[in-house]
């Protein structure tokens, strides 16, 4: 047998056992390469949608804060209060109630000082104020007889407003755009998976967003209980701590009550909200934004000589209008 025999018969003989087990270590090392990066791509696939859940929480509160409070309503941001004076009858005053002795016009003109207005006119002025004044979501009318509401913050973490954010939902509905919402923190119930992760602590509560459109001049608060007249809708869960703060612009302050504010349970100039929550990590997580209605911050007056508007605010950490988000 010359040497090209020998050579073709050992190509016909196939790998030897050696070379099989290198081919197969390799193998398995490529193997165990693409099945790591595959489970890391899916881990971080997988933290990253969590990540952008916990983020759209968040986010989807303040941009319904955002949504109803730049919509506050009060007739009180373009007009002055309705008041009954014995002597000269039916009044205006300033938006936080002290009387400019304006006087509300009537079918002739504006009355003057101590001149009758027409009495069928001024028993209308008189039953619309009685109405309201017994009324707990509004405390009176405008010089235009339009009413005006009581905004209500009994505690830190509940506020109750008027706004035009309501949309009707099917068409020709009798649903008005004016609606009463109420925003406030409610007790939860944990699901298996807040169980199971000890890094969120027990007793968290939910942050509910409630809405009364049917009738926005019901004499009575919001009532949770009333389900078919309230309808409630959990905004974020496992909220530790959730504080409304109002601005004042006498004092350029944030005050944490609205009977702080002088007239702030009829006008809103700012308000900042700071809410503490866990997210699905059990991370504690505090997120503080301040919020502006549409409306100028003007003071209206009846005399046409004065338009009422306010001083310039110098830009400080405490001002709304320059304040950032945290």
């Amino acid at each position: 047998m010359n040497e090209s025999n020998l050579i073709s018969a050992s190509n016909e003989a196939g790998f030897t056992l050696l070379e099989i087990l290198i081919a197969i270590t390799l193998l398995a090392f490529i193997t165990i390469g693409v099945v790591s990066i595959t489970d890391d791509a899916a881990k971080t696939m997988e933290r990253t949608t969590n990540i952008n859940e916990n983020n759209l929480q968040i986010e989807t509160a303040m941009n319904r804060f955002d949504w109803d409070f730049s919509q506050i309503y009060s007739p009180l941001y373009f007009s002055t209060t309705l008041n009954m004076n014995p002597n000269q009858g039916i009044v205006s005053g300033d938006p936080d109630g002290v009387q400019d002795g304006s006087t509300v016009p009537g079918n002739t003109g504006t009355a003057q000082a101590g001149q009758q207005i027409n009495p069928y006119l001024q028993q209308y002025y008189e039953s619309l104020i009685n109405r309201f004044e017994r009324n707990e979501h509004f405390m009176g009318v405008s010089k235009e007889g339009l009413p005006i509401p009581r905004f209500h913050n009994p505690d830190k973490d509940v506020f109750e407003f008027f706004t035009t954010s309501n949309r009707r939902k099917v068409e020709n509905q009798k649903q008005s755009h004016f609606t009463w919402v109420r925003y406030s923190l409610t007790d939860q119930e944990q699901t298996e998976e807040e169980e199971n992760n000890n890094q969120i602590p027990k007793g968290l509560k939910s942050l509910i967003r409630y809405i009364s459109s049917d009738d926005p001049y019901t004499e009575k608060r919001i009532n949770i209980e009333d389900v078919e007249r309230v309808k409630g809708a959990v905004l974020l869960r496992n909220v530790e701590k959730l504080e409304f703060n109002f601005w004042d612009p006498q004092r350029r302050t944030w005050e944490t009550s609205l009977r702080s504010v002088q007239g702030g349970e009829n006008l809103i100039r700012g308000v900042r909200v700071l809410v503490s929550w866990y997210d699905s990590y059990g991370t504690k997580r505090t997120s503080v934004r301040v919020f502006r209605t549409n409306w100028p911050m003007v003071t209206p007056v009846d005399q046409p000589g004065n338009q009422g508007i306010a001083a310039p605010v110098r830009p400080n950490s405490t001002n709304p209008e320059s304040e950032r988000d945290e």
